[in-house]
């Protein structure tokens, strides 16, 4: 699924992933520290069915997998998708290292919101690692609220993780 058009913020612009952002993506996400509490396969994982499926990306048909860019410079500072399903959007995120504390991810989150409830999204979810205290904090923010319990394993090792649901109801 892809974007009608970009989202943008006061600082960022949101964007469809394309495959010339895969390199970004595994720097990213394979990072130990910045993909710390995500399922993806941390670079010493990372492996051809792995590569396909990031790749892949731009082709799913069921969610929407986005790039996070710097409004002015065009510099990618994160990953967000969204996937719908009877009126609930699942999302995750990720912002890079070299820009937490700055308040991108909120400002990500909301666009996010008002994307979702303008596609007429009935409620919101994302999947947080009880020990993500700084993801679980931006979900609270803006009012989700702890719905079910959960666990998962991260791609390529045997690393699982406590969890909860957070939900939204827009």
């Amino acid at each position: 699924m892809e974007l009608a058009k970009n989202l943008e913020t006061p600082r960022l612009v949101i964007r469809p992933f394309r495959k010339t952002d895969t390199d970004f993506v595994l720097s990213v996400w394979g990072d130990r520290e910045n993909g710390k509490y995500m399922t993806t396969a941390a670079s010493e994982n990372v492996d051809e069915e792995y590569l396909a499926a990031v790749e892949g990306l731009t082709d799913d048909k069921y969610g929407y997998n986005m790039i996070v860019e710097l409004k002015e410079s065009g510099i990618p500072v994160g990953t967000c998708c969204a996937y719908p399903e009877n009126g609930n959007y699942d999302i995750g995120y990720c912002i890079v290292k070299d820009h937490w504390k700055e308040g991108l991810g909120s400002e990500m989150i909301e666009a996010l919101l008002q994307w979702i409830r303008a596609e007429g999204g009935t409620s919101v979810s994302g999947e947080v690692a009880d020990d993500n205290k700084a993801s679980l904090a931006l979900l609270r923010k803006f009012g989700f609220t702890e719905d079910r319990k959960s666990r998962y394993k991260k791609w390529g090792e045997e690393t699982y993780f406590d969890a909860h649901y957070l939900k939204l109801n827009l």
